[in-house]
């Protein structure tokens, strides 16, 4: 009898301590997927390290947000069950994997929350104060929308500026700018960019200027009509009721109203200063270029645990 309660003592340890070492691993970086890249871009003196993150999708919600618990719980859910993986656990690996990766500027390229849900936010808000290096925040289509409330005036007054202490602004756009290189972020707002942010925007893209890496939620489309980006993009999500690509903006696909074709032209512009655009919004990574000047990085998933660590060296 004595030795069955030391065999049965030990199966218990040893599946207690199997349970604490998954526990463990599930909580660490390793489950996420970092691609490596390197940008070569001309006129710069030194190299930084971009950590470029994208549609975390986090579903959070309480009381405070009682009326979208029940939508924010099957968003939860569905990003689950596609996965495989808990957004928000996930969420916390890649701030991890950021931090290890001694990153000098982490990227958030809009659709972090899903809704502008109090828990969502507080969550993002709570694990980015983790980060130890600055970082650059833009807003998705998702992230400010409430209930039936997406990219209204109600939706701008009432529910973005539960974000202004991640964006650091109440404005539509965020800038960070290095001695030798600007980064320079614009938010989504149905698939187009407000007035004020691309005036403000367009001095830093005037030929001449400092080097330039654009942060927006939708990809470009490429100016090749045979954009592997593009195909794969129609094949993903399928085209529109009128043909086009759904996911990209561009001519051909989400077509930019006069504001937003102002900052186009600048992006494609024969001096444009703008080295690369930076995305997400296709839950698919994909790196391209976009004319035979400009290139593009776009990041998968972030609930799938998917970023892409840039490293931006002279060329």
């Amino acid at each position: 009898m004595g030795v069955k309660r030391v065999v049965q003592a030990m199966a218990v340890f040893c599946a207690g301590l199997c349970l604490w070492y998954l526990c463990g691993r599930a909580g660490d970086a390793g489950n996420v997927r970092i691609k490596e890249e390197r940008l070569a871009v001309a006129g710069i003196g030194h190299a930084y390290t971009f950590f470029l993150i994208a549609d975390t999708h986090i579903s959070l919600c309480d009381a405070r947000d009682e009326g979208l618990m029940e939508k924010a719980l099957a968003r939860r859910q569905a990003f689950e069950a596609e996965s495989g993986k808990v957004a928000s656990r996930t969420f916390a690996n890649l701030m991890d994997a950021a931090n290890e990766g001694n990153a000098d500027l982490t990227i958030f390229a809009g659709d972090i929350t899903d809704s502008a849900m109090y828990a969502s936010i507080e969550f993002v808000e709570k694990q980015v104060g983790r980060l130890e290096m600055p970082y650059l925040y833009i807003t998705g289509n998702h992230d400010f929308e409430y209930g039936d409330e997406y990219f209204s005036k109600k939706a701008y007054r009432d529910y973005f500026p539960r974000l202004q202490n991640l964006t650091g602004t109440a404005q539509q756009y965020v800038v960070k700018e290095y001695e030798d290189l600007v980064v320079a972020g614009i938010n989504d707002k149905n698939n187009q960019f407000s007035k004020g942010a691309v005036r403000a925007l367009l001095p830093y893209l005037e030929p001449g200027s400092k080097p330039v890496i654009l942060v927006m939620h939708v990809p470009l489309q490429p100016q090749d009509p045979d954009s592997p980006l593009q195909q794969q993009a129609d094949q993903v999500w399928g085209l529109s009721e009128k043909g086009r690509c759904r996911v990209l903006l561009g001519e051909d696909a989400c077509k930019p109203n006069k504001t937003t074709q102002k900052l186009l032209d600048a992006v494609f512009a024969k001096d444009s200063p703008v080295a690369a655009v930076f995305a997400g919004h296709i839950h698919f990574y994909n790196r391209s270029m976009l004319n035979a000047a400009s290139g593009q990085i776009v990041t998968g998933a972030g609930y799938y645990g998917d970023a892409v660590r840039v490293l931006v060296c002279p060329q």
